[in-house]
């Protein structure tokens, strides 16, 4: 054998080992791409302090996927918002949960969430998917409206306000809790509201509520089991949810075969809420697996009687209870998430001046 057949042999062998090597390399990457990801032990929910996680579903996520779920509750939806804000890149879980339409533009224009379209985002109608920067995915609607304490309207033998206009009519005084909107994610639906009906004229609205001794809770939780008359408080009128009537009932133990609030359907608004991947999470696929199960029929069906809210899917059947008692407005006030955004600080600033 010559030499340079010798070396020409040689040359060949080691070809056939590079494209063996290439092959095994490319199997291996296919492999890689085709590979389960990694989603942890455990993905942390970041979310406001009334929210209550769906125990069987969040059970089933567990026994499917192995990932416990822990929740990190913050004060409410405006404060638990900024605090996600100011730990961007940092964020104290990997999912949040909670921001609204009407805080929707804060947290686009932040840095604290990432990009993520769900498996089921299909499902969900258009008029909820809200967001055109691919990081909020809508999981459920409810409307924020005026609601009134039945017994107390009939002992004192008064009619309910009919509108929004009507609560600053004497017969009201002293009689209406709101949010402050600086705080509660329902405070800024209703401010929102009152801007959207009244236009110009919502400082001197807001002027003659508080002429007409409004008073304005800190949250929701102090609006409703504070403040309210239905709850042992001295207000009658509170701003709450069209489907807290439900909640009522079922949470009386009994007491209750009808709830004792009913809702004022001209004063409501729209509300929409989303979750979203926090940015630099300790477990990003963890957390898309998460909203992904978030959208699923069967988590969807658990809302109603989790958190008292509607399933943005409509493909999903309501238990009962909402069917009876749950209040869906056929046309509810409807505040568009761009005006919202643009105007917001500013509404709360005209807020403050009439207010504090």
């Amino acid at each position: 054998m010559t030499r340079f057949t010798h070396r020409a042999l040689t040359l060949f062998a080691l070809v056939l080992v590079a494209a063996a090597c290439g092959d095994d390399a490319a199997d291996t990457a296919t492999d890689s791409e085709n590979a389960e990801p990694d989603l942890g032990a455990e993905v942390v929910l970041v979310t406001y302090s009334a929210y209550a996680l769906p125990e069987d579903q969040a059970e089933a996520f567990t026994e499917a996927t192995g990932v416990e779920i822990k929740v990190v509750q913050v004060d409410d939806a405006g404060a638990a918002l900024s605090q996600a804000i100011l730990t961007a890149g940092a964020p104290e879980g990997d999912v949040f949960f909670g921001i609204d339409n009407t805080f929707l533009t804060r947290g686009q224009d932040s840095e604290a969430f990432d990009e993520y379209e769900p498996a089921g985002l299909d499902a969900v109608p258009a008029e909820f998917q809200l967001d055109d920067s691919g990081r909020f995915v809508p999981i459920d609607e409810s409307t924020v409206c005026v609601l009134y304490d039945q017994d107390w309207f009939a002992a004192n033998d008064l009619e309910p306000p009919a509108d929004l206009g009507a609560l600053v009519e004497p017969a009201y005084e002293g009689l209406l809790t709101v949010e402050n909107p600086a705080l509660s994610s329902p405070g800024l639906a209703f401010l929102a509201a009152t801007n959207s009906e009244f236009g110009d004229g919502a400082t001197e609205y807001w002027t003659q509520l508080r002429e007409n001794d409004v008073s304005v809770a800190a949250s929701w939780d102090d609006a409703w089991y504070v403040e309210y008359t239905a709850s042992g408080g001295d207000r009658p009128l509170v701003v709450s949810y069209a489907s807290s009537p439900p909640a009522e009932v079922i949470f009386s133990d009994g007491a209750l075969t009808a709830p004792a609030s009913a809702v004022i359907e001209s004063t409501c608004v729209r509300q929409v809420e989303f979750a979203s991947v926090l940015a630099g999470a300790d477990n990003p696929a963890g957390a898309r697996a998460l909203i992904d199960a978030m959208l699923t029929e069967e988590w969807q069906a658990a809302l109603p009687m989790s958190n008292f809210v509607f399933p943005v899917r409509d493909d999903v059947a309501l238990p009962s209870e909402f069917d009876q008692w749950a209040v869906r407005p056929s046309d509810p006030i409807t505040v568009s998430a761009d005006e919202i955004g643009a105007n917001r600080e500013e509404w709360i600033d005209e807020w403050r001046s009439v207010m504090e």
